[in-house]
């Protein structure tokens, strides 16, 4: 049997997809929690950036965690996310703190466990949008933390987070 030919578009493969990868250190979590971030655009990744995003990334998915299930006040993040997604945390804390008052297992399970992050896998959309997902546990419970920042002058703020 002959073997099969590969015909390329073009002469040269093409360029990989320029990433980084590293260790975030976190208080919950007894092993650093590792990050892979890649980019959509042409330009390298700056490694300084990077950490600092996912460091910031990690801090912010633990907080909104807190923030939901009732254990941080949510002023704790005004600094680093915008007005409306500020609001969109408190709204959830609500609406899960009366959950919680009718289900008291689960509140069990959510309310008395610290979060920690197990691991992280972001990407640059564009330069100035950074979009990270991180691996949570709350005891044996699984959930991911959906985070979107965007460059506002020379700071970089959270304008989605979401926990599923």
């Amino acid at each position: 049997m002959e073997q099969p030919t590969y015909h390329y578009a073009r002469e040269n493969p093409p360029c990989p997809v320029p990433s980084l990868d590293g260790y975030v250190i976190v208080e919950s979590s007894d092993v650093p929690v590792p990050y892979h971030i890649t980019s959509c655009g042409a330009g390298s990744i700056n490694a300084a950036q990077g950490h600092s995003l996912a460091v910031s990334s990690a801090r912010i998915a633990c907080m909104s965690a807190d923030i939901m299930r009732g254990q941080l006040h949510a002023g704790k993040l005004r600094r680093a996310v915008t007005g409306p997604c500020l609001k969109k945390l408190e709204t959830m804390a609500y609406l899960l703190d009366n959950h919680m008052q009718s289900n008291p297992e689960l509140k069990a399970k959510l309310r008395y466990l610290p979060v920690v992050p197990r691991m992280m896998s972001g990407m640059f959309i564009n330069p100035t949008t950074f979009e990270i997902s991180t691996h949570l546990t709350i005891g044996v419970q699984n959930y991911w933390s959906n985070i979107v920042l965007r460059q506002m002058g020379c700071r970089w703020l959270c304008t989605m987070t979401d926990i599923g």
